[in-house]
């Protein structure tokens, strides 16, 4: 049940890449900054927290919540004081990975701002990982 004045962005995607590349791009700064953000200059270990950059240049503290290399990264997304949670999901086998990207607790004034922002960063994540 979704709370009042808040929505959720979910994306699935299946990527033609192995789920090893898929986890590097999610989590590695350099292969980060192909699709993400090029400031980010740490990967995400558990308890870390990164400073990115969000829609429009606006500063984001990413606080990891849950890490399972290669399978799950869940983060706490905060931004302009206000937090939601950002969830990285891989499954898959072989040379084939589907990733779903759900994004929580928005504020459903940005809502479909958000949605707009994350499709277009997963269609440079695809680009960043296709053969």
């Amino acid at each position: 049940m979704s709370e009042p004045g808040r929505c959720e962005v979910r994306i699935t995607r299946r990527l033609p890449a192995k789920r090893e590349e898929v986890w590097a791009a999610l989590t590695d700064p350099e292969a980060m900054s192909r699709w993400l953000d090029p400031c980010c200059e740490t990967g995400f270990a558990e308890g870390a927290e990164v400073e990115l950059r969000g829609r429009d240049g606006e500063p984001v503290t990413a606080r990891v919540r849950e890490l399972q290399p290669g399978r799950l990264l869940e983060l706490d997304w905060e931004t302009g004081g206000d937090v939601s949670v950002v969830r990285f999901e891989l499954s898959g086998a072989g040379d084939e990975t589907t990733l779903v990207l759900d994004h929580r607790r928005i504020d459903a004034r940005v809502g479909m701002a958000y949605a707009a922002a994350w499709e277009r960063a997963v269609k440079r994540l695809l680009g960043s990982v296709e053969r």
